[in-house]
């Protein structure tokens, strides 16, 4: 069984699943194992999600080292990719990076639909330039609210209305469906990796493909070939790596100490 690291995906200690699990159908024989970022800092802001990009580069070399034969960023901010891609040396995968591929396979036209207010749209910004196919975005729809992200944990936080897929968050999201289709999308892709739960239901009720950017990232990963140059690190650049995150794992968790996207 290929071992694949899910780089800033939480841990639910009450789950007899793995992370994901509705992904196990769609990749059978591939174990998902969750290596979540220490920061915890939620990324309203680019200051945080640079924050974010250690925590996650952390967690990655954690993944490495337990014998993980690629990872995938469980964000579609893809947290600390680059640094993540200078260290490793196996495969990393930003799951934003490979959901706006297939959206974009083609060159079809493609819109995004989040669950994250207007005012985090800079994470999804940032994503569409640096994969080349911003021009091919018919637009973002956004179906949350500020005021969503005041309380995100416990068992009535946004968060899991969004992962136990709540009928009112789904008839909005189906509604930003129609909205891009509009607008000529022939392909959305789905803003959120948090989102992934709901994918099939959202696909199976719409006439126009749905990416979700965490199926896509995994099967990026398992079709990546090995490293045909293994990334050197300069000697003791791990050890700061984990001492930096190590400074501030303790700090008191927010609402979401994992990331959004």
């Amino acid at each position: 069984m290929r071992r694949i690291g899910l780089i800033g995906a939480a841990v639910d200690p009450l789950a007899r699943t793995g992370p994901a699990p509705e992904l196990a159908a769609l990749f059978p024989g591939i174990e998902l194992i969750a290596f979540p970022s220490r920061v915890p800092a939620f990324p309203y802001t680019p200051l945080e999600q640079a924050m974010q990009a250690l925590g996650h580069a952390e967690a990655a070399l954690q993944a490495a080292d337990d014998g993980c034969g690629a990872v995938v960023i469980d964000s579609v901010g893809d947290y600390g990719l680059a640094a993540i891609r200078a260290m490793l040396p196996v495969p990393a995968i930003g799951s934003g990076e490979a959901g706006l591929a297939e959206a974009a396979a083609q060159g079809r036209r493609f819109g995004i639909v989040t669950v994250w207010p207007e005012s985090m749209n800079f994470i999804l910004a940032e994503r569409l330039s640096a994969s080349g196919c911003a021009g091919l975005c018919v637009g973002i729809v956004n179906v949350g609210e500020d005021s969503d992200t005041e309380v995100l944990a416990g068992p009535e936080g946004y968060l899991a209305q969004i992962r136990e897929g709540r009928e009112d968050v789904v008839q909005k999201v189906l509604a930003g469906v129609a909205e891009l289709a509009a607008r000529g999308a022939e392909a959305v892709m789905l803003g959120c990796t948090c989102m992934s739960g709901m994918a099939d239901g959202i696909a199976d009720a719409v006439d126009i493909p749905i990416i979700n950017p965490l199926a896509a990232g995994v099967r990026a990963a398992i079709t990546a070939p090995p490293l045909s140059v293994t990334p050197h690190l300069r000697e003791g650049r791990a050890d700061l790596l984990r001492a930096m995150v190590a400074a501030v794992a303790d700090e008191p968790a927010e609402d979401c100490p994992v990331c959004i996207g």
